[in-house]
């Protein structure tokens, strides 16, 4: 029990690093929807033979909770009044939770991406990110970018949320026997994206058309987020069926967050670049 507080409490410190210092960029706010966090604690906690079960449908996550989050971030936008609008938030995060569940018990996510079809899979992803950012872009314009300010990102819900998150990982599939695949499933619980969402969305100390302002600012980046991601849980699945990689698996996977970071607020920073131009 000790050692399942102890990494339950180091990777909630990883991950409140990472995200205050993602905090500092809120035009990375949308990227960071799908941040890999337990992705990335999914692979230090791995097995080697375990990998590829986890990976394929590991691989799905990313591009559910970024389709989910789109939902979220469209449905507010267009239907949220000054009168609903908190009801309306806190009923949008359960319909998304309910249908992330529907989502990840149907075969096709429990049967993983096969390994053949990974790098399409990763290149597919990528591919139509851009392709969508450049058409919001274009066509449906970024005046939310123009509000001065920011909200800090990190929220001690969030923390909370995530810690809760990684206990399921690491306890329910070896107390349930659950294949492997399983633990590529919980390692996109979808519980931060939706308090990151929802700690916009729900507070009615903000004036309404500036709730919408901000989430459309991170849906400016909410396309290309799976693609992070996916990169990332990819990058590293290649690694980890390496020995040497494997037995330095808590070194490699610190590696990739730092990488993918970096990736993440140079891609915010473009992202507030075409926002004004």
């Amino acid at each position: 029990m000790l050692n399942i507080f102890l990494r339950v409490a180091a990777g909630t410190a990883v991950f409140a690093l990472i995200v205050a210092l993602a905090g500092r960029f809120p035009a990375a706010a949308g990227l960071m929807l799908t941040f890999p966090a337990l992705n990335g604690l999914a692979f230090i906690l791995s097995r080697r033979d375990t990998v590829g079960p986890i990976t394929s449908t590991m691989l799905w996550m990313p591009l559910l909770n970024g389709v989910l989050c789109l939902a979220y971030l469209l449905l507010f936008g267009l239907f949220a009044t000054p009168a609903l609008a908190t009801a309306l938030a806190w009923s949008l995060a359960a319909t998304v939770a309910l249908l992330w569940l529907v989502l990840v018990t149907r075969g096709f996510v429990r049967g993983g991406v096969l390994l053949r079809l990974q790098p399409a899979y990763v290149i597919a992803v990528t591919a139509g990110g851009l392709v969508l950012t450049l058409l919001w872009w274009a066509f449906a314009g970024t005046s939310a970018t123009e509000i001065g300010g920011s909200r800090p990102v990190l929220t001690w819900q969030r923390t909370l949320l995530f810690a809760l998150a990684l206990w399921l990982l690491i306890v329910l599939p070896p107390r349930f026997r659950w294949k492997d695949g399983t633990s590529g499933i919980l390692s996109g619980l979808p519980l931060v994206a939706l308090a990151g969402l929802l700690s916009v969305a729900q507070d009615a100390a903000i004036d309404l058309e500036i709730r919408r302002a901000l989430l459309m600012q991170m849906m400016f980046g909410v396309w290309l987020a799976p693609a992070m991601a996916v990169g990332f849980i990819y990058a590293m699945s290649r690694l980890m069926l390496r020995p040497r990689a494997h037995r330095l698996r808590v070194a490699v996977v610190s590696t990739g967050w730092v990488l993918c970071l970096a990736t993440i607020l140079a891609a915010g920073m473009l992202l507030q670049w075409l926002a004004v131009h």
